[in-house]
């Protein structure tokens, strides 16, 4: 004890102070990627202001930075300067900062006033509905949780599902139509607990202390994006320092966490970077500690690991993540409620994903580069449920699945900058897709009356519902043109094809995207795309059986889902850190799979909860369409303070086999975001720098209730179990959904170690947002389940 109290003393006084930091890395040319020699990176808010050149392969190292935050400029000869403000510059890890700039389009060099253009993307193809984010940001705001996909939830037209989740409705889309890709790679649900076919999770295996800064798009995507129809993550991962070795320890609610990086050699500027994290409410678990949650404690770990080699030509890039998760709910043997316990059910539940990618960037010229990259994943589910015989009181088997997806891909994209003016991308995303599918269901013995006063017993029986192990492929070939007509004028257009050898299903989608920056403080954008999606790939191998005893497999010549996005938007600067952003767009969905006999059923609507099921026979005659406003008003961290507010109005509906005009289940009509923070730093006593700071966030949520099937409380009486009204399908909505998070954290920079100290507070109001709804066979009465109350959850961090 005296020893771990010595080591924990000597953490939390920081060996001193170091006052201190190096600021590093490269400036390419944001189109062909080529080293810009000689190029000007000074700190311009120190006296005297302090940079660095570039070299011949465009690196550059500032050194003695004060620490604190900080402006960057870069500039060279000819091309766009870029001002970058709020480095953040800490003792325990140097600052590796990768600039790209414009080529100007003027014969003269063009500087750009300081300000962060949020809404120009690091994909430049992108026109609309789009914005870059920054990993600071995830770890900044107030219910990130350092998950990308709930800091998402502050932008305009997206909304999370619900507290315990993940998945985000993007403009009143499933969340089945987002986009993953990490690295140029389409990666599968990046969450633990997750269900093939699905987006969303309880818990991220996407660690944002890997991840680099990224884009965000909500609609009209790019033509490189395809088989998404609401959203795109188009993420990137950072490389380990390539000349000094560095370490982080993490400690949170949300697991025990561990990362190395360092140089493989410093002469070849090559890298490595690894990380591991495990549960920590397991841990605690193990360590004989009980936080209340019965047998259903959630046990996870996720690792990731990236090496970098860079040449005179390119790079040379290999990368992997995986996780592995599973829980138990076993009414059986739990006394207390649980959000996701049914009453007589046991459940047991296991999900695996692992994907790993190799990837070279080769330069022709200082004009072109080719990316080539072959990757591997796959995901693996294991589900068990039983349910309570009422009369033995024993635990039967209900259902069993044991299911595995993947893919090889062969992903090659060439870029050339033909000019200033021109620039060209083309390329295809090549997929050899695998599956191994296996679930059954266990029918109760029942008796059937064949004859008057007559019945055939039919004894209990196992039904496969999924038996197919087998291969295809799925091609997208891609190609994209921008015109920079002017300085004020960007043209962008391109075609995404798809084609899915599995029934020949083949789609051509045109992209086009307009902006016009009127002047320095208003800009138009106008975007159109046509957008396929896949629908769950099990469908494809659903098998059914007829009345002659005959297995068929009904939906394999299912069609994608086809969706149009119309686009126009408006931007102001107020300021040089603030700025008012307006989109309106319509949405036009058709193709989409309903039910071939006539109801409510839609495609459109899987998502919204752990239902597994599907109607038997699907057909491409469903429609949908989306529509809706959103603004923003943002100020950009500047001398510590910003804020973001976001307000969505949309409407939501689609038509089943039935023909009826309906809500979708994700039809909330409004959502309001609303979040403010503060930085303090404290100085150094004796030199100029920063040795401390704090942090205060806060965030409110205010989203239109979820739209839900009513329960017909008269006929589940009746029968004894829930019965569901679905001629009156997502007619009402449950009570308005608000909630208010809290952050508050302390980071303290010692000599070569900076620690932080952090506490997250959600639903601080404690209010009860309503999770769902049942029917109860005991109380003869509907129930009422809710969302997560007030919970705190406190992190740990140190870098060295």
């Amino acid at each position: 004890m005296k020893y771990a109290f010595f080591i924990l003393s000597w953490f939390a006084l920081g060996c001193g102070y170091a006052q201190e930091q190096n600021i590093r890395g490269v400036v390419l040319d944001k189109d062909s990627k080529s080293p810009l020699i000689g190029a000007n990176v000074i700190v311009i808010d120190v006296d005297p202001i302090i940079g660095a050149a570039t070299d011949f392969d465009g690196r550059y190292t500032i050194e003695k930075v004060p620490l604190g935050r900080h402006t960057l400029q870069v500039s060279y000869i000819g091309y766009e300067t870029k001002t970058l403000p709020n480095i953040e510059v800490t003792a325990g890890k140097e600052v590796i900062l990768n600039v790209e700039l414009q080529e100007s389009i003027l014969i003269d060099e063009v500087v750009v006033e300081a300000k962060q253009d949020k809404d120009k993307t690091i994909n430049r193809m992108a026109s609309v509905s789009a914005r870059t984010f920054s990993i600071d940001e995830t770890m900044r705001y107030a219910g990130s949780l350092n998950d990308v996909a709930r800091m998402a939830q502050n932008f305009a037209g997206v909304q999370g599902s619900d507290d315990s989740r993940n998945d985000i409705v993007i403009r009143g889309n499933s969340p089945t139509g987002v986009l993953y890709r990490l690295e140029d790679v389409d990666i599968p649900n990046p969450n633990h607990f997750a269900l093939n076919g699905t987006t969303g999770g309880p818990v991220s295996i996407l660690n944002n202390n890997v991840l680099d800064n990224s884009d965000f798009m909500t609609g009209a995507f790019p033509a490189e994006y395809g088989n998404a129809i609401a959203g795109v993550f188009d993420l990137k991962l950072r490389s380990g320092n390539n000349q000094q070795h560095e370490f982080l320890g993490q400690v949170g609610f949300n697991g025990l966490e561990m990362m190395a990086e360092g140089p493989i050699s410093k002469k070849q500027y090559s890298s490595y970077i690894v990380d591991f994290r495990y549960s920590t409410l397991k841990l605690f678990q193990l360590m004989g500690l009980n936080f209340g949650t019965g047998t259903a404690v959630p046990d996870y770990s996720d690792g990731f690991f990236k090496l970098s080699f860079p040449n005179k030509k390119g790079k040379t890039e290999f990368w992997g993540l995986g996780g592995a998760s599973d829980i138990a709910f076993l009414d059986s043997e739990q006394k207390d409620d649980n959000l996701f316990q049914e009453s007589g059910e046991d459940l047991l539940f296991t999900s695996k994903i692992g994907v790993t990618g190799l990837s070279n960037t080769y330069r022709f010229n200082d004009k072109s580069y080719l990316k080539t990259t072959f990757s591997v994943d796959a995901t693996y589910n294991q589900i068990a449920r039983n349910y309570l015989d009422t009369i033995t009181q024993l635990y039967d088997p209900n259902y069993r699945n044991t299911s595995t997806e993947g893919k090889q891909s062969l992903n090659l994209i060439f870029n050339h900058k033909h000019s200033a003016k021109h620039l060209f991308k083309v390329g295809s995303y090549n997929y050899r897709r695998f599956f191994n599918l296996s679930d059954s269901i266990n029918i109760e013995k029942d008796s059937v009356l064949i004859a008057p006063n007559t019945y055939q017993v039919i004894p209990e029986r196992w039904v496969t519902l999924t038996d197919f192990k087998g291969a295809t492929y799925f091609i997208q070939p891609f190609v994209q043109w921008q015109y920079r007509m002017n300085e004020k004028l960007t043209f962008n257009t391109g075609v995404h094809t798809q084609l899915f050898t599995y029934n020949n299903q083949f789609s051509v989608e045109p992209r086009a995207g307009l902006k016009w920056e009127i002047n320095s403080r208003n800009t138009l954008s106008a975007a159109y795309g046509l957008h396929n999606q896949l629908p769950t790939t099990r469908l494809y191998f659903k098998e059914i059986e007829t009345d002659n005893g005959e297995k068929i497999i009904p939906n394999k010549d299912l069609g994608m889902i086809q969706s149009q996005h119309f686009v126009l938007g408006y931007d102001r600067n107020l300021g040089k850190n603030t700025r008012f952003k307006a989109e309106t767009y319509y949405q036009l969905l058709a193709n989409v799979p309903v039910d071939v006999n006539t109801n409510n059923y839609s495609i459109l609507n899987y998502g919204a909860n752990f239902d597994l099921s599907f109607p038997d026979s699907l057909v491409n005659t469903g429609t949908g369409f989306n529509y809706g406003v959103e603004f923003t008003l943002e100020r950009f961290l500047n001398r510590g303070f910003y804020y973001l507010v976001t307000t969505s109005l949309y409407e939501s509906k689609y038509k089943g086999s039935d023909g009826v005009e309906r809500n979708t289940v994700f039809n909330g009509n409004y959502t309001f975001n609303g979040l403010i923070g503060k930085e303090f730093f404290f100085p150094s006593k004796k030199e100029e720098g920063s040795n401390s700071s704090l942090l205060i966030d806060i965030k409110s949520t205010l989203n239109g209730g979820q739209r839900f099937v009513p329960i017909d409380l008269e006929a589940s009486q009746q029968i004894g179990q829930t019965v569901y009204d679905y001629d009156q399908a997502f007619s009402e909505r449950y009570p308005d959904y608000f909630r208010i998070d809290f952050k508050i954290g302390f980071k303290k920079n010692g000599k070569k170690i900076t620690q932080e100290w952090a506490i997250n507070i959600q639903n601080i109001t404690n209010r009860k947002n309503v999770f769902s709804e049942g029917y109860s066979h005991s109380s003869r009465s509907i129930v009422t389940r809710y969302q997560t109350g007030l919970l705190p959850i406190g992190q740990y961090k140190i870098w060295f």
